[in-house]
């Protein structure tokens, strides 16, 4: 009877701690940039790895959920041909920086450090839950002029259910879970939201997504870039949730965009 009645809690804070510790990735690889150089900038949050190269006005690229910085390497070169700064960072809890655990509030706060540090960002490139940490920093006052949203995620907690369901968890465990992860990052789980964030942001937008994606859903940058004021969204085929970091008219569009002068 008392392993029955303590084994759920067990399972609900071992779905929970899985949820919020990124997994390492199978090849560690730096983002090897011509004349550039790594460095680990203190914050609230840990240390941050950011690697950097180039001058003029700074383009931060910000990679996913267990990713690393050198996701976005492609980006960089035709950014640095442009004449623009290239940073690319690595979130908490990934590549070189600290931590072990990493959640979307954490990292955006980071991401404000690192832009405070930086100076007023001329845009940010961001894949999948980066996205979402951008959308979480920009609410909270980070200075950027524009935002690339490349395979954005939109509720951050139908993608914990979903992670719950996918772990066992049902009903009252699912539950208990979402009440565990949102007491362990100190917010609902279900304001972190970019629909919820987007109407409030200004800056311009663009969502680029492939329909075929199976980790994040094209309906779900949809539901972004339509309550985000003046966002574009390109549909793009064939290139799920990675291979669009690697294909040329992606990066293109991204980085014309990117390097177009704020409104």
């Amino acid at each position: 009877m008392s392993h029955a009645q303590t084994s759920p809690s067990s399972a609900v804070e071992r779905a929970a701690v899985a949820f919020l510790t990124p997994r390492a990735p199978k090849e560690r690889r730096d983002l090897m940039l011509e004349g550039g150089h790594t460095s680990a900038l203190r914050t609230p949050e840990g240390g941050i790895s950011l690697q950097s190269a180039g001058s003029g006005p700074a383009v931060l690229l910000l990679h996913g959920w267990e990713g690393q910085a050198s996701d976005l390497g492609a980006f960089a070169h035709p950014l640095l041909e442009a004449g623009f700064r290239v940073v690319a960072m690595d979130l908490p809890a990934h590549g070189r920086s600290e931590g072990r655990q990493a959640n979307i509030p954490q990292s955006a706060r980071a991401l404000m450090a690192v832009g405070k540090a930086l100076g007023p960002l001329h845009a940010v490139i961001a894949h999948s839950i980066g996205s979402a940490v951008l959308a979480e920093a920009l609410h909270g006052g980070l200075e950027a002029g524009r935002a690339v949203m490349i395979a954005a995620p939109a509720h951050y907690g139908q993608h914990m259910r979903a992670f719950a369901a996918a772990s066992g968890l049902q009903g009252l465990e699912t539950k208990r879970m979402v009440d565990l992860v949102s007491a362990s990052i100190g917010a609902d789980i279900d304001s972190i939201s970019l629909p919820l964030r987007a109407p409030g942001l200004r800056q311009p937008a663009l969502f680029i997504h492939s329909a075929d994606d199976q980790v994040v859903r094209i309906e779900e940058s949809l539901e972004s870039a339509a309550a985000w004021p003046g966002a574009r969204h390109e549909r793009v085929e064939g290139l799920d949730h990675r291979r669009l970091l690697k294909d040329p008219a992606v990066i293109s569009m991204a980085i014309a965009f990117a390097a177009s002068k704020a409104d």
